[in-house]
C-alpha cells in the first residue's frame, strides 16, 4: 500500500503504526538511511509478517516492562541518530551559506573601493 508522509512522520512512527520494521521500510523504498523522509513524499509500506505457524510450546508472556523499557531506549536512539544527522546536515548548510556570504562580502568591499 502507498502511503504520503506528513509533517512530523518518521520512518519508525510509520512503521508502528503499519506493525512493519524500518528496515522492511527502508528496503522496500530503496532508501539508505532514516533521515531521507519528506513531508508529501510517498512510501510503499509493505504487508506485515503473517502470524506464525503454533509451534511446539504455547505462547510465552508478552514483553515484561524490561523487554518494553529496552525497545524505548532503542526507538530513542534511532531517534537520537536521525537528529544528530539533520543536525549534522544543517550544520554544513550553515557552514555553506557563512562561506557564500563572506565571498559576497568580498566582493562588494572590492567593488564599493574602486
Amino acid at each position: 500500500m502507498n502511503y504520503i508522509v506528513q509533517p512530523g512522520d518518521t520512518l519508525y512512527s510509520i512503521a508502528n503504526r503499519y506493525g512493519v520494521t524500518v528496515q522492511a521500510l527502508l528496503q522496500a523504498n530503496n532508501m539508505s538511511a532514516p533521515g531521507n523522509l519528506f513531508a508529501g513524499q510517498t512510501i510503499f509500506i509493505p504487508r506485515p509478517p503473517g502470524p506464525f505457524p503454533p509451534g511446539p510450546f504455547p505462547p510465552g508472556p508478552g514483553p515484561g516492562p524490561g523487554r518494553q523499557l529496552e525497545q524505548r531506549v532503542t526507538r530513542l536512539e534511532a531517534e537520537t541518530e536521525r537528529l544528530q544527522r539533520r543536525l549534522q546536515r544543517t550544520d554544513n548548510e550553515l557552514d555553506r551559506l557563512e562561506q557564500r556570504v563572506n565571498r559576497l562580502e568580498d566582493r562588494v568591499r572590492r567593488l564599493e573601493g574602486r
